[in-house]
Protein backbone atom coordinates (compact mmCIF):
# COMPACT_ATOMS: atom_id res chain seq x y z
CA UNK A 1 0.00 0.00 0.00
CA UNK A 2 1.26 3.46 -0.87
CA UNK A 3 2.19 5.91 1.89
CA UNK A 4 -0.02 8.93 1.23
CA UNK A 5 1.64 11.23 3.76
CA UNK A 6 4.94 11.10 1.85
CA UNK A 7 3.23 11.78 -1.47
CA UNK A 8 1.67 14.97 -0.13
CA UNK A 9 4.94 16.30 1.24
CA UNK A 10 6.75 15.60 -1.98
CA UNK A 11 4.36 17.87 -3.88
CA UNK A 12 4.51 20.75 -1.43
CA UNK A 13 6.66 23.71 -2.48
CA UNK A 14 9.37 24.93 -0.14
CA UNK A 15 8.39 28.04 1.82
CA UNK A 16 9.46 31.39 0.42
CA UNK A 17 11.40 33.21 3.20
CA UNK A 18 10.90 36.64 1.62
CA UNK A 19 7.12 36.18 1.55
CA UNK A 20 7.15 35.12 5.21
CA UNK A 21 9.18 38.19 6.18
CA UNK A 22 6.87 40.50 4.22
CA UNK A 23 3.81 38.96 5.87
CA UNK A 24 5.35 39.36 9.32
CA UNK A 25 6.21 43.02 8.63
CA UNK A 26 2.66 43.64 7.42
CA UNK A 27 1.20 42.09 10.57
CA UNK A 28 3.40 44.16 12.87
CA UNK A 29 3.43 47.47 10.96
CA UNK A 30 2.17 50.45 12.91
CA UNK A 31 -1.01 51.68 11.24
CA UNK A 32 -2.27 55.26 11.25
CA UNK A 33 -4.97 54.24 13.71
CA UNK A 34 -2.41 52.67 16.05
CA UNK A 35 -0.33 55.85 15.91
CA UNK A 36 -3.39 57.97 16.67
CA UNK A 37 -4.47 55.80 19.62
CA UNK A 38 -0.93 55.59 21.00
CA UNK A 39 -0.55 59.38 20.86
CA UNK A 40 -3.92 59.79 22.61
CA UNK A 41 -2.85 57.38 25.36
CA UNK A 42 0.43 59.27 25.71
CA UNK A 43 -1.38 62.60 26.10
CA UNK A 44 -3.73 61.11 28.69
CA UNK A 45 -0.83 59.71 30.71
CA UNK A 46 0.95 63.07 30.73
CA UNK A 47 -2.14 64.86 32.07
CA UNK A 48 -3.80 62.35 34.44
CA UNK A 49 -1.70 61.67 37.55
CA UNK A 50 1.59 62.23 35.69
CA UNK A 51 3.83 61.74 38.74
CA UNK A 52 2.61 58.24 39.64
CA UNK A 53 4.68 55.22 38.66
CA UNK A 54 3.62 53.60 35.41
CA UNK A 55 2.57 49.99 35.87
CA UNK A 56 2.02 47.14 33.44
CA UNK A 57 -1.63 46.85 34.40
CA UNK A 58 -2.09 50.52 33.48
CA UNK A 59 -0.54 49.89 30.07
CA UNK A 60 -2.92 46.99 29.45
CA UNK A 61 -5.95 48.93 30.65
CA UNK A 62 -5.24 52.02 28.55
CA UNK A 63 -4.71 49.94 25.40
CA UNK A 64 -7.93 47.97 25.91
CA UNK A 65 -9.94 51.09 26.75
CA UNK A 66 -8.68 53.07 23.74
CA UNK A 67 -9.51 50.19 21.38
CA UNK A 68 -12.94 49.67 22.95
CA UNK A 69 -13.76 53.37 22.73
CA UNK A 70 -12.91 53.29 19.02
CA UNK A 71 -14.37 49.93 17.94
CA UNK A 72 -16.81 48.90 20.67
CA UNK A 73 -16.33 46.60 23.61
CA UNK A 74 -15.39 43.03 22.76
CA UNK A 75 -15.58 43.35 18.99
CA UNK A 76 -13.03 41.60 16.79
CA UNK A 77 -11.76 44.99 15.59
CA UNK A 78 -11.21 46.10 19.19
CA UNK A 79 -9.30 42.91 19.97
CA UNK A 80 -7.09 43.42 16.91
CA UNK A 81 -6.51 47.10 17.75
CA UNK A 82 -5.59 46.18 21.34
CA UNK A 83 -3.08 43.62 20.08
CA UNK A 84 -1.45 46.14 17.75
CA UNK A 85 -1.27 48.74 20.49
CA UNK A 86 0.30 46.34 22.97
CA UNK A 87 2.79 45.20 20.33
CA UNK A 88 4.04 48.78 19.92
CA UNK A 89 3.72 50.06 23.51
CA UNK A 90 6.86 49.12 25.49
CA UNK A 91 6.35 46.84 28.48
CA UNK A 92 6.62 48.38 31.94
CA UNK A 93 7.81 45.57 34.19
CA UNK A 94 9.48 47.92 36.63
CA UNK A 95 10.43 45.48 39.35
CA UNK A 96 13.11 44.32 36.90
CA UNK A 97 13.76 47.72 35.29
CA UNK A 98 14.00 51.25 36.66
CA UNK A 99 10.61 52.76 37.58
CA UNK A 100 9.17 55.30 35.18
CA UNK A 101 6.45 57.88 35.76
CA UNK A 102 3.28 57.99 33.73
CA UNK A 103 4.36 61.31 32.18
CA UNK A 104 7.72 59.88 31.06
CA UNK A 105 6.03 56.84 29.58
CA UNK A 106 3.43 59.04 27.90
CA UNK A 107 6.18 61.07 26.27
CA UNK A 108 7.78 57.86 25.00
CA UNK A 109 4.46 56.85 23.42
CA UNK A 110 4.02 60.24 21.79
CA UNK A 111 7.55 60.03 20.31
CA UNK A 112 6.92 56.49 19.00
CA UNK A 113 3.60 57.54 17.51
CA UNK A 114 5.26 60.35 15.57
CA UNK A 115 7.66 57.82 14.31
Amino acid sequence: MRNRSRAATALAAPPDPTADEALQRARTAMTAETRHLMAAIGRALTTINPTLHMREVTRLAYAARAAADTHGTGTPAAVAATGLLLRHMPRVDWPTTAPITRAEYGMQLIRRARG
